[in-house]
């Protein structure tokens, strides 16, 4: 087993491991709230069995079988490899997991860590941005178009998590952002 499931993650391992997978050019950016708590980071090389949106990313862009289970220390690395490849990167809005703070604390800390967003998102340079989860959408919206950065956001409207039956709904917005900024044309229909 890995140190880092041993320990509680820090931030910087969750920097660490996602800087390995940014491609060197981001054509698809997809945004999201926070490391989760439980340790299933999407860019950590294994899976620990609650890697919702990892598992249905994958699903989405055809590199995880839509009907099979993804659980506990599947390999990830290939897929993510893949995923890099394609051009697609993810960022969280806190460096930091949110998911187990008191709703108060949790829209504070998207708050305080939208600026450190929005500077990696320039940083990063996308062609294309996907905001998802619903308690997100706003903030980050409102400072991509502060930043004039509004017109590369794919989503007009929230994305609910990947979780607690929101699955095909979010592989169906997913998918349906991917083909509107032409990056699986080239595959078959999703």
């Amino acid at each position: 087993m890995s140190l880092i499931h041993e320990t509680k993650p820090r931030a910087a391992d969750f920097s660490r491991d996602r800087r390995k997978y940014r491609p060197s050019k981001v054509r698809f950016l997809l945004i999201a709230e926070s490391p989760p708590a439980s340790g299933g980071f999407f860019y950590f090389g294994t899976t620990i069995g609650k890697d919702h949106l990892f598992r249905e990313t994958m699903k989405a862009l055809e590199l995880w079988p839509r009907n099979e289970p993804m659980r506990r220390g599947v390999d990830k690395r290939s897929m993510l490899r893949h995923f890099q490849s394609m051009g697609f990167y993810l960022l969280d809005t806190c460096i930091f997991p949110v998911d187990k703070l008191r709703p108060r604390e949790r829209k504070e800390a998207v708050l305080s860590q939208t600026p450190r967003l929005i500077n990696e998102v320039i940083e990063a340079n996308p062609l294309h941005i996907f905001i998802l989860k619903s308690s997100i959408f706003n903030p980050v919206s409102i400072a991509l178009r502060e930043s004039g950065m509004l017109s590369m956001v794919l989503n007009n409207g929230p994305v609910p998590f990947p979780s607690h039956g929101n699955q095909l709904i979010y592989r169906s917005m997913l998918k349906r952002a991917v083909r509107k900024a032409h990056l699986l044309s080239h595959r078959p229909a999703l």
